[in-house]
């Protein structure tokens, strides 16, 4: 199953996503990352530290018996390749945090997406960098159904736990800090709503 995860703003936590939902979905079988992105590459030297997971450059296969491959596309992809990628992949995600500026991007590439005939069957919006006290998640996520998104039940909310793991090469779940179990969580509730 591929899992693509995009977005046309930076800053969504798109790399993050990646390494953990990765390491969560190797849990459940072979799983390999890709990042598409050769000049900064976030995602594939992260997860190249955790040891978890295949990691591969574009264009490399996975090994044979890979259960999972999870795709970081790189930053802001064209919107063809956004579609293309909607009609190949089993699920592609589009990680939005919650301010009004995250909100109308994400909204005007989904719109994008579906006038260019991109499977939105396949693609759903995770809300990431959420305030982990508050109503705030379930507000977005009824306000972008009620516009037609397809937004994903789990919520990945904002640690510094992810910030430590980055910093240490290591999931969230592996890293010293108050939070890491809780965001361990949501990163696992992700996964199992996907697969």
């Amino acid at each position: 199953m591929i899992i693509a995860i995009t977005s046309s703003k930076g800053g969504v936590g798109k790399s993050t996503l990646a390494v953990n939902l990765s390491g969560a979905l190797a849990l459940r079988g072979q799983t390999a990352l890709m990042d598409a992105d050769a000049v900064v590459g976030t995602a594939r030297r992260w997860a190249s530290r955790v040891g978890v997971v295949q990691v591969l450059r574009e264009g490399e296969r996975p090994a044979a018996g890979t259960r999972y491959l999870v795709l970081d596309t790189e930053g802001r992809p064209a919107l063809k390749d956004m579609v293309d990628l909607s009609r190949q992949a089993g699920a592609v995600l589009i990680p939005s945090g919650v301010s009004g500026v995250e909100l109308e991007t994400t909204v005007a590439l989904w719109q994008a997406l579906g006038d260019q005939g991109g499977a939105m069957e396949a693609v759903r919006v995770v809300l990431t960098r959420v305030p982990p006290v508050g109503r705030a998640a379930e507000q977005v996520r009824e306000e972008l159904r009620q516009r037609g998104l397809q937004v994903a039940q789990t919520s990945i909310r904002q640690y510094i736990a992810y910030q430590r793991a980055h910093e240490a090469g290591k999931l969230v779940r592996d890293v010293t800090d108050e939070r890491a179990a809780v965001a361990w969580a949501d990163v696992l509730g992700l996964a199992l709503e996907v697969c």
